[in-house]
């Protein structure tokens, strides 16, 4: 999306159809950009030659089917948003749509308020898009700082168990992050620590309640070579996949 305008590939073998849902989607949202073409094979040459943030496409068409034109567009956009905009609807055409990764499905009608709904859709699709296209560069910038940081991360579920490590724990407590990863907590502690730990988690689930400050605690941790060594941790609590995750940063205190 380039300057908060949506620019809108619309495709459907009815040339007058496509004048008339130009006029009805730029009246709707001055946003949209719309342009139209009647041939799929033209719809795919003008995509690949210009930035587009949404394809709606009708599916009877004469030379192809909608769902052949999302398989195609499918095979080099995974990611762009794709309406079916079709006159027959069927259980199986929205079935075949969905299998083929269509982002969204609607049966054409007459009337203003079927263009509104329509460009309610493509709004949505694309806003979604850009959410995660948002999403996943925050998820790679981070991964890379967290991959890079000569700080250790470890990150567990509620169980205690380890669900990530990044490179700098084995220089802090000897072990690599694939030996940690769905182990317990538990390995990187000394034992007397383990129980007053999980109640810990325990009673911050049930109550909300820290109990210790979060930010730079100063505690040991259990080395592979079952040395005790200081470290300086800071927690935090995410989400992931609707499960709450902990997060702790840690390095090791200097013995000076």
């Amino acid at each position: 999306m380039n300057n908060d305008n949506i620019h809108i590939l619309h495709v459907d073998d009815n040339a007058a159809f496509t004048r008339l849902a130009e006029t009805f989607l730029n009246n709707v949202d001055d946003r949209f950009r719309v342009h139209s073409e009647t041939d799929p094979t033209a719809g795919f040459e003008y995509l690949r030659a210009n930035d587009v943030d949404c394809v709606v496409s009708d599916h009877d068409m004469s030379r192809s089917t909608g769902i052949e034109f999302l398989e195609t567009v499918r095979a080099q956009y995974p990611d762009l948003p794709f309406i079916l905009y079709t006159g027959k609807g069927s259980e199986l055409v929205a079935s075949k749509a969905i299998r083929a990764d269509v982002t969204d499905y609607l049966q054409k009608g007459g009337g203003n308020d079927n263009f509104e709904l329509l460009a309610n859709r493509v709004s949505n699709a694309v806003e979604q898009a850009q959410t995660r296209r948002e999403a996943e560069q925050t998820r790679i910038q981070m991964r890379a700082i967290v991959e890079n940081t000569t700080d250790a991360v470890v990150i567990i579920d509620t169980s205690s168990t380890i669900q990530f490590a990044n490179p700098a724990v084995e220089s802090a407590v000897g072990y690599a992050p694939d030996e940690l990863v769905g182990e317990s907590l538990a390995m990187l502690m000394p034992n007397r620590l383990e129980k007053p730990h999980m109640e810990a988690v325990n009673r911050y689930l049930e109550t909300g309640e820290q109990g210790i400050d979060w930010q730079s605690v100063d505690l040991v941790a259990l080395h592979r070579d079952g040395r005790e060594v200081p470290v300086s941790i800071s927690f935090s609590e995410f989400e992931q996949a609707g499960e709450p995750r902990f997060i702790g940063i840690f390095s090791v205190a200097s013995s000076e």
